[in-house]
């Protein structure tokens, strides 16, 4: 079936859903029918024109029913995961993550209250703190580039000074003496939907757990841990037997009906999950809001990766600008070098021509003085 919706196409194919997955993701939807109701209301078809043609695509093909949509777009990530309407289900997330159980006990706010020099705010998509007294963050991106290893460093330290700060204030509070013995392991988790090529150096690994260890074998807790998973990864590896942990990433990162069926199949308790987001197909207001919030999270982050990328090609043009000026001083001082031994070799020059001019004198004279000889020895014979 094919739709044209003034100058674009989309074009789906409707292909027919068995019994099972129609249960859970709900009858089939027309294209007609989804861009009357689109068009119904004004503002929702102005964000929907809004939104690029690939968004479009996925709005549609997703109210048709023939695939379902990506957790790894920031909105919809943080509906399905926020603590604080459902805070079992981020800890059993958080539980085949970690691998251990967790309990969550406190949901942090997103944003530190620290400034950095820019007086720009660190902000995190979900914080939280365990029983155990250790803080996790977790972040979705749907492009690796914009969370590289730095930043991922930054959140980390961010988070160990919040926990410090806040542990001092309740000490002074009290009236108790600080200890660094309270503060506890914070926890960085980086989801990404397309990783650097850092990742693909080790196509066969997508979960990447990381903490500081000394080259000695010292065994000192820095307290900093990290689990960096490229879900694009994942995705090309197979995976016969689904561990709980899988279908949560599958669930994160796959709109692939097959994919959907596959993990409810070995594990049921993700019906209820994806029954859940399969609701939105017939709340296309809210969805094509969600879909129009994640196009503007987009476009500010590769904003300020552009900005980004000017700053280091700005700073790599001064550092090359400055290299040539230092060359260009050598070159001068060579040339000023060169300049004062071709002065020094005129002079000397000029000196020996004037020896040289000296010596012609003195042979003339001596040759005047021969003659003058030659001539009174003649006068005498």
């Amino acid at each position: 079936m094919n739709f044209r919706d003034d100058d674009h196409d989309h074009s789906i194919n409707l292909v027919g859903l068995d019994d099972d997955l129609i249960s859970i993701i709900g009858p089939e939807r027309g294209l007609t029918e989804i861009m009357a109701e689109i068009r119904s209301d004004p503002e929702v078809f102005q964000q929907y024109m809004e939104l690029s043609n690939p968004l479009r695509q996925e709005v549609l093909s997703f109210c048709a029913g023939t695939r379902g949509v990506k957790m790894t777009y920031d909105p919809f990530f943080k509906f399905i995961f926020d603590p604080c309407v459902d805070p079992e289900r981020l800890e059993r997330f958080l539980s085949c993550c970690m691998a251990q159980p967790v309990t969550i006990v406190e949901v942090i706010p997103n944003e530190s209250r620290r400034f950095t020099e820019d007086s720009s705010l660190l902000i995190m998509d979900i914080v939280v703190r365990l029983h155990s007294g250790a803080l996790v963050n977790v972040e979705i991106q749907r492009v690796g580039y914009f969370f590289p290893g730095a930043r991922c460093a930054c959140y980390s330290s961010d988070l160990m000074m919040r926990q410090y700060s806040q542990i001092r204030a309740k000490h002074r509070k009290k009236g108790t003496r600080f200890s660094y013995k309270d503060i506890k392991t914070v926890y960085t988790i980086v989801l990404m939907q397309k990783s650097t090529n850092e990742f693909h150096m080790l196509p066969n690994h997508y979960l990447h757990y990381g903490k500081v260890k000394f080259n000695t074998g010292l065994d000192l807790d820095l307290l900093q841990e990290y689990l960096l998973i490229p879900l694009d990864i994942f995705l090309k590896i197979p995976h016969n037997n689904i561990s709980e942990l899988d279908a949560w990433l599958y669930f994160i990162s796959s709109d692939n009906v097959g994919d959907i069926m596959r993990v409810i199949k070995a594990q049921p308790k993700f019906e209820e999950l994806y029954r859940e987001v399969f609701q939105f197909r017939f709340r296309i207001k809210e969805l094509v809001g969600m879909f129009s919030e994640a196009l503007r999270i987009l476009d500010a982050n590769t904003v300020q990766y552009m900005i980004e990328e000017q700053q280091k090609e700005l700073e790599k043009m001064r550092l090359e600008a400055r290299a040539r000026d230092e060359q260009l001083s050598q070159a001068e001082s060579q040339l000023a070098h060169t300049s004062d031994q071709l002065s020094q070799a005129e002079s000397q020059l000029a000196h020996t021509s004037d020896q040289l001019s000296q010596a012609e004198s003195q042979l003339a004279e001596k040759d005047l003085e021969i003659q003058r000889l030659k001539a009174l020895l003649a006068g005498k014979s």
